[in-house]
């Protein structure tokens, strides 16, 4: 949850930015914060799979965003090509690297145990 707050705090230093350059971003960067913020109660209140299932894929998203965004770039964006160094995206990309693999350890310990049969003890008779 830490991480996902990170990533909303580094998000937040680039809507505006990016609401001037490309207004598509700004709003990803908008939705990113939210989804994060609900992320974080949904994870608080309940800690089920579908709730790291979105985790991983919401944060594996914008980490390939970011990629994408400093290698061939984004549409009406090419800004950020090559642009590895910043702080909120270095901020970013280590925090949503974090938390993807963090909800993919949960979910593959969860469905390995709920694969595992159950210990039952032997009958006597």
């Amino acid at each position: 949850m830490s991480m996902l707050l990170v990533s909303a705090l580094a998000h937040t230093t680039v809507v505006a930015p990016g609401l001037a350059e490309t207004t598509y971003m700004g709003v990803l960067f908008i939705g990113l914060i939210l989804a994060d913020l609900m992320l974080i109660a949904a994870l608080w209140i309940r800690d089920s799979p579908a709730m790291w299932t979105l985790t991983a894929i919401i944060t594996g998203l914008a980490f390939l965003a970011y990629v994408l965004s400093r290698t061939v770039g984004l549409p009406q964006s090419s800004g950020y090509i090559g642009d590895w160094v910043s702080g909120p995206g270095l901020a970013s990309i280590a925090s949503e690297a974090v938390s993807c693999i963090v909800a993919l350890w949960v979910l593959t310990r969860h469905f390995t145990r709920a694969r595992q049969p159950s210990h039952v003890p032997p009958v006597s008779g």
